[in-house]
């Protein structure tokens, strides 16, 4: 499917499975190892859901609405910084995750959610 042909989702998927490698094999980088993942998450589930909603309205098109966006960095802000570190002792609350989740929608926003018409041009 074309929307994942974009270069930022390429680039955002081989830098998630790489930083997910080094912590399978023992190795943490820092800030990589606490950051990089919440960076990306925006960026990777935004463009999965883009190319649901482009498959089932076959539209390529569509963009997601800013409000899609806002609301995902709510939800994964509330949940994952929010909600979990309240519920379980292995998560922790951190401000900066927060940030990242913000740069990444910015990035999501921005960059990637673009009619693939345009990104073709």
């Amino acid at each position: 499917m074309a929307t994942f042909k974009q270069p930022l989702f390429i680039a955002s998927f081989i830098l998630a499975a790489a930083n997910q490698a080094l912590e399978l094999a023992g190795i943490y980088i820092r800030p990589l190892h606490t950051h990089l993942d919440d960076l990306l998450a925006l960026p990777l589930t935004l463009t999965i859901a883009l190319a649901a909603e482009r498959l089932y309205f076959r539209n390529p098109y569509f963009v997601l609405p800013l409000r899609y966006t806002l609301l995902a960095l709510l939800l994964f802000s509330l949940v994952f910084e929010g909600l979990l570190p309240l519920l379980h002792r292995r998560y922790t609350a951190d401000p900066w995750d927060v940030l990242a989740y913000l740069a990444g929608a910015f990035i999501f926003q921005g960059w990637m959610n673009k009619p693939l018409a345009e990104r073709q041009a």
